[in-house]
């Protein structure tokens, strides 16, 4: 009792900064998931660390996946326009599956107009899920670097480096995403948003792992919950997972979809 008492005021005592890195290090979910998750963390610290100094101009291909349905004018003002503005737009190639949307008419002709790199666009008329889609987005693709992406993001300039430096072998990026609140765009202040630190949606990682671990849970067919699975199954499966507050990586504000917000 007097052990419990003397520990809650050092606590207490502590600045929040420290706190979160003693969360981190022992309270963290993945503790509970995979004995070396530790290990593989510190690990994908040193990496984010040391891409600051990178310079790799070996760069490789990516796909850009996304399943669609009545987003069409986020992907293409939001998502399409940043994959416009990157670095390295050559070798950006995109794979979208569209349960066939009717928001924008001939939608992939409206994208072609706008992108004039590889484009996989596959549509069939099914009922929307995330998993889904999005594993036949993945299907689809045609590189084994790959990034899933939702269509209200905007990415950042530098997409193509950063994947092809965080993601190896059983290494995998998940970025935390900066969610801007209604009527801000992003060249505002980061005071203008919020991080999201429990969505695990955004994805790099190798085609060949990706498949390899089974894809997205396609049983979840409601709104969520697909993401923090894999992530779960990443974990319990030794993968080094990369996850950092990234700069540009941002959440184009919209109605969503969640019950939890209506």
């Amino acid at each position: 009792m007097e052990l419990n008492y003397t520990l809650n005021n050092i606590k207490k005592l502590l600045p929040s900064k420290f706190k979160h890195i003693l969360w981190y290090i022992f309270k963290a979910p993945q503790r509970k998931l995979s004995n070396g998750s530790l290990i593989r963390d510190i690990f994908g610290i040193y990496i984010q660390y040391k891409y600051k100094f990178s310079n790799n101009k070996n760069l490789h291909p990516i796909t850009v996946c996304t399943g669609l349905y009545n987003r069409s004018e986020n992907y293409i003002q939001n998502l399409l326009y940043s994959l416009n503005n990157c670095d390295n737009k050559e070798l950006i190639n995109i794979s979208i599956f569209d349960c066939e949307s009717n928001d924008i008419s001939d939608l992939k002709n409206k994208i072609k107009e706008k992108w004039n790199g590889d484009l996989q666009f596959n549509s069939k008329n099914i009922k929307f899920s995330r998993a889904i889609t999005f594993n036949a987005s993945v299907k689809f693709s045609n590189t084994d670097l790959i990034f899933l992406c939702d269509a209200d993001m905007s990415v950042p300039k530098d997409l193509v480096r950063i994947i092809n430096f965080f993601v190896k072998k059983n290494r995998v990026w998940v970025p935390c995403v900066f969610y801007l609140f209604k009527g801000l765009n992003i060249d505002r202040s980061y005071k203008n948003g919020e991080w999201m630190f429990e969505g695990k949606g955004m994805l790099g990682c190798l085609k060949s792992d990706f498949t390899k671990i089974g894809g997205l849970n396609e049983s979840y067919i409601d709104w969520g919950g697909e993401d923090t699975e894999l992530w779960e199954r990443l974990h319990k499966n030794n993968f080094t997972i990369i996850r950092n507050k990234q700069k540009g990586l941002i959440h184009n504000w919209h109605i969503s979809h969640n019950p939890k917000y209506k």
